[in-house]
Protein backbone atom coordinates (compact mmCIF):
# COMPACT_ATOMS: atom_id res chain seq x y z
CA UNK A 1 0.00 0.00 0.00
CA UNK A 2 2.66 2.51 0.63
CA UNK A 3 4.64 1.48 -2.60
CA UNK A 4 1.09 1.98 -4.18
CA UNK A 5 0.69 5.90 -2.64
CA UNK A 6 4.41 6.28 -3.20
CA UNK A 7 3.77 6.15 -6.77
CA UNK A 8 0.68 7.47 -6.88
CA UNK A 9 2.08 10.98 -5.36
CA UNK A 10 4.68 10.85 -7.52
CA UNK A 11 2.72 11.20 -10.62
CA UNK A 12 0.37 13.55 -9.44
CA UNK A 13 3.30 15.51 -8.38
CA UNK A 14 2.40 16.08 -4.47
CA UNK A 15 4.29 17.61 -2.35
CA UNK A 16 6.01 15.90 1.03
CA UNK A 17 3.71 17.12 3.65
CA UNK A 18 0.58 16.57 1.31
CA UNK A 19 2.05 13.19 0.59
CA UNK A 20 2.64 12.45 4.95
CA UNK A 21 -1.09 13.27 5.07
CA UNK A 22 -2.15 11.41 2.60
CA UNK A 23 -1.06 8.36 4.55
CA UNK A 24 -3.17 9.90 7.79
CA UNK A 25 -6.50 9.32 6.39
CA UNK A 26 -8.06 8.31 9.42
CA UNK A 27 -11.84 9.42 9.29
CA UNK A 28 -14.27 9.37 6.55
CA UNK A 29 -17.86 10.63 7.32
CA UNK A 30 -20.45 9.55 4.77
CA UNK A 31 -24.52 10.94 5.37
CA UNK A 32 -26.64 9.54 2.95
CA UNK A 33 -30.29 10.51 2.09
CA UNK A 34 -32.95 9.65 -0.55
CA UNK A 35 -31.44 12.73 -2.75
CA UNK A 36 -27.33 13.10 -2.04
CA UNK A 37 -24.43 11.71 -0.19
CA UNK A 38 -22.22 14.02 1.66
CA UNK A 39 -18.23 12.50 2.44
CA UNK A 40 -16.30 13.76 4.49
CA UNK A 41 -12.87 12.93 4.65
CA UNK A 42 -9.68 13.72 7.45
CA UNK A 43 -6.15 13.07 7.75
CA UNK A 44 -3.53 14.66 9.28
CA UNK A 45 -4.06 18.25 10.31
CA UNK A 46 -3.77 19.26 6.70
CA UNK A 47 -6.49 17.63 5.30
CA UNK A 48 -10.52 18.30 5.55
CA UNK A 49 -12.17 17.49 2.81
CA UNK A 50 -15.95 17.89 2.33
CA UNK A 51 -17.80 16.97 -0.82
CA UNK A 52 -21.90 16.88 -1.55
CA UNK A 53 -22.84 14.57 -4.73
CA UNK A 54 -26.80 14.23 -5.79
CA UNK A 55 -28.41 10.79 -6.63
CA UNK A 56 -29.98 12.70 -10.06
CA UNK A 57 -27.54 11.78 -12.35
CA UNK A 58 -26.06 15.12 -12.62
CA UNK A 59 -22.65 16.59 -12.12
CA UNK A 60 -21.43 18.10 -9.00
CA UNK A 61 -18.54 20.59 -8.56
CA UNK A 62 -16.13 20.57 -5.37
CA UNK A 63 -13.08 21.32 -4.57
CA UNK A 64 -9.66 19.32 -5.47
CA UNK A 65 -8.71 16.70 -2.82
CA UNK A 66 -5.35 17.72 -4.08
CA UNK A 67 -5.84 20.99 -1.99
CA UNK A 68 -4.83 22.87 -6.13
CA UNK A 69 -6.94 25.89 -6.81
CA UNK A 70 -9.98 24.58 -9.07
CA UNK A 71 -12.43 21.81 -8.81
CA UNK A 72 -13.05 18.32 -9.62
CA UNK A 73 -16.01 17.86 -11.06
CA UNK A 74 -18.28 14.43 -9.53
CA UNK A 75 -21.15 12.31 -10.77
CA UNK A 76 -22.96 9.23 -9.16
CA UNK A 77 -22.81 6.50 -12.00
CA UNK A 78 -24.81 4.08 -10.42
CA UNK A 79 -26.54 3.01 -6.97
CA UNK A 80 -28.06 0.04 -5.03
CA UNK A 81 -28.99 0.27 -1.43
CA UNK A 82 -26.13 -1.13 -0.25
CA UNK A 83 -23.48 0.68 -2.31
CA UNK A 84 -22.91 3.47 -4.61
CA UNK A 85 -20.21 4.56 -7.36
CA UNK A 86 -18.64 7.81 -8.41
CA UNK A 87 -16.93 9.15 -11.21
CA UNK A 88 -14.64 12.04 -10.95
CA UNK A 89 -12.38 13.76 -13.04
CA UNK A 90 -10.28 17.26 -12.77
CA UNK A 91 -8.52 19.26 -15.02
CA UNK A 92 -4.91 20.19 -15.29
CA UNK A 93 -2.65 20.91 -13.07
CA UNK A 94 -1.88 16.73 -12.86
CA UNK A 95 -5.84 16.20 -14.41
CA UNK A 96 -6.89 12.70 -13.99
CA UNK A 97 -10.00 10.72 -13.51
CA UNK A 98 -11.31 8.60 -10.62
CA UNK A 99 -13.93 5.73 -9.88
CA UNK A 100 -14.62 5.25 -6.23
CA UNK A 101 -17.11 2.40 -5.24
CA UNK A 102 -18.45 3.31 -1.61
CA UNK A 103 -19.83 -0.81 -0.30
CA UNK A 104 -21.24 -1.23 2.75
CA UNK A 105 -19.80 -5.18 3.62
CA UNK A 106 -20.51 -7.35 6.69
CA UNK A 107 -22.99 -5.26 8.15
CA UNK A 108 -21.36 -2.63 9.62
CA UNK A 109 -18.38 -1.98 7.91
CA UNK A 110 -17.80 0.49 4.34
CA UNK A 111 -15.42 -0.75 1.87
CA UNK A 112 -13.88 2.23 -0.31
CA UNK A 113 -12.42 1.36 -3.60
CA UNK A 114 -10.53 2.99 -6.25
CA UNK A 115 -9.51 3.42 -9.11
CA UNK A 116 -7.10 6.37 -10.61
CA UNK A 117 -4.85 7.72 -13.18
CA UNK A 118 -3.50 10.55 -14.37
CA UNK A 119 -2.99 11.82 -17.57
CA UNK A 120 0.51 12.65 -17.43
CA UNK A 121 2.80 11.03 -15.16
CA UNK A 122 4.68 13.87 -13.36
CA UNK A 123 7.78 12.19 -12.97
CA UNK A 124 7.61 10.51 -16.81
CA UNK A 125 6.16 13.11 -18.62
CA UNK A 126 3.63 9.51 -20.23
CA UNK A 127 0.17 8.96 -19.72
CA UNK A 128 0.06 7.77 -16.18
CA UNK A 129 -1.36 4.32 -15.02
CA UNK A 130 -4.50 3.07 -13.58
CA UNK A 131 -4.11 2.52 -9.58
CA UNK A 132 -6.60 0.64 -7.44
CA UNK A 133 -6.65 0.50 -3.75
CA UNK A 134 -8.57 -0.60 -1.17
CA UNK A 135 -9.53 0.82 2.44
CA UNK A 136 -12.36 -0.56 4.97
CA UNK A 137 -13.67 1.98 7.81
CA UNK A 138 -15.88 0.52 10.48
CA UNK A 139 -18.82 2.12 11.93
CA UNK A 140 -18.84 4.36 14.79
Amino acid sequence: HACLMKALCGQMSLNWVFRQAAGLLVNLELSVDKETVRIVTQGGLVIYITEKYGFDGAEYECSRRDNRSGKHVGKIIEATPSKFVLRITWDEPHGGEMYETFELIEGDKLKQTTRIKVNNDATTGKPGEWYTYYSVFSRQ
